[in-house]
């Protein structure tokens, strides 16, 4: 039983190393190309629908919450290097 499955282990192991037979040609996009849809932008696409659809959300409430966020950010990045500075000073 070890024995096949090590032959079968080995015989994939070859098939994985050989190399295609034709490589890809990678080309440039051009003007009638369509863009390919991802997950990531598909799923960006719904969030955006989601959010959208809320009574009263507007462009104005999505910007002051993305700057309270940012600045949540900003502020924990300065404290954590205000204290690391602390450390290699002091």
């Amino acid at each position: 039983m070890q024995k096949q499955v090590a032959y079968d282990v080995h015989d994939s192991i070859d098939t994985a190393r050989q190399s295609p037979a034709k490589p890809e040609v990678v080309r440039l996009a051009g003007a009638s190309a369509t863009p390919v849809d991802s997950p990531a932008r598909q799923l960006q696409r719904d969030v955006a629908a989601a959010f959208g659809a809320r009574r009263g959300w507007s462009v104005r409430r999505t910007v002051v919450l993305g700057a309270a966020y940012h600045g949540v950010i900003l502020s924990a990045l300065v404290l954590a290097a205000a204290e690391t500075f602390g450390h290699v000073a002091g």
